[in-house]
């Protein structure tokens, strides 16, 4: 990790570039799907792709409802997983074709925040397997620079396994109201206990304020 990495080099303000021959995306998740990826709404962003050479160059956009959560991230995840789709779709291979995981991340640059549609250039390295990304805005500012990343194969029964291992392991927060007392929880309830003293079931904190304002202090403790 670094403060600061080199400029971006790239340009990506000749759209679509020179040379680049279209590629058909119409029904490419539907693809996909038959690969063994299974893309929800959000990130089915793929919206047109193009090849030149080992190159392919993609318009990759979040939807309409995701567009204003864009804000909160360096990238959004859906537009960056989005980004690496062209890659996947542009050799359809009638038999469905190897599932490629990313695997390893080398020489990630953020140069921009916050895009919520953007263009992709993705430079075949070796194969599928190993690629350079570049990303920018819709202007062709840049937003991203990948120097490398590795992808590997897995099979349809490692998919299998790892759907079965993952059914109770994704979590989500879930808010339970607690109940509210019907009347004030009298004063009388906070003590002062000698020092030393123990009471079961309870649990006694320091509270570095006067005493005159105790439940303060206890807040203080308990985030602290």
């Amino acid at each position: 990790l670094a403060a600061d990495g080199p400029p971006p080099s790239f340009d990506l303000t000749q759209w679509p570039p020179a040379g680049a021959v279209p590629v058909d995306v119409d029904g490419a998740y539907e693809h996909l799907l038959a690969r063994g990826y299974g893309y929800g709404p959000a990130f089915q962003g793929l919206k047109a792709a193009w090849r030149r050479g080992d190159e392919v160059f993609a318009e990759v956009a979040l939807p309409e409802q995701e567009r204003e959560e864009a804000g909160r991230f360096g990238l959004h995840p859906a537009l960056l997983d989005s980004a690496m789709h062209a890659d996947l779709v542009v050799d359809r291979d009638p038999d469905g074709g190897a599932t490629l995981l990313p695997f390893t991340w080398n020489g990630v640059r953020l140069h921009a925040a916050g895009a919520s549609a953007v263009r992709v250039r993705i430079h075949r390295l070796r194969g599928e397997e190993v690629s350079a990304i570049e990303i920018a805005d819709e202007t062709g500012r840049p937003v991203a620079t990948v120097d490398s990343l590795v992808s590997l194969p897995v099979s349809a029964e490692q998919l299998d396994a790892a759907r079965g291992g993952l059914s109770d392991s994704l979590f989500r927060v879930e808010w339970v109201p607690a109940p509210v007392p019907s009347s004030p929880v009298p004063w009388a309830s906070w003590g002062t206990l000698a020092e030393g003293a123990e009471v079961p079931g309870t649990v006694v904190f320091e509270c570095p304020v006067p005493e005159t304002d105790v439940p303060e202090g206890v807040r203080s403790v308990v985030g602290e």
